[in-house]
């Protein structure tokens, strides 16, 4: 009977951390300096992600396609962190 509770504080335990994870910014290897807000720029990331990856080549694979996506985000006026 007392692994019951364990078990349970258990797994609220590891239900808060997962929705603490959940509110942490995405962690992605671009910066915007336009961009002032996290949230905003999250947004902006994944609208310029969507349109890059539809002006890739379909035909792009492996480092290729890095490259073009790199490039498409760079003309966006992302830039890689350091």
């Amino acid at each position: 009977m007392r692994s019951k509770p364990l078990l349970a504080g258990l797994g609220l335990a590891l239900l808060l951390t997962g929705s603490l994870f959940g509110c942490l910014p995405k962690n992605k290897d671009w910066t915007h300096p336009n961009v002032a807000s996290p949230r905003k720029e999250d947004l902006q990331f994944d609208e310029d992600s969507a349109f890059c990856e539809g002006k890739i080549d379909a035909q792009a694979q492996g480092p290729a396609r890095d490259k073009a996506m790199a490039d498409c985000l760079t003309r966006l006026g992302w830039q890689r962190k350091e």
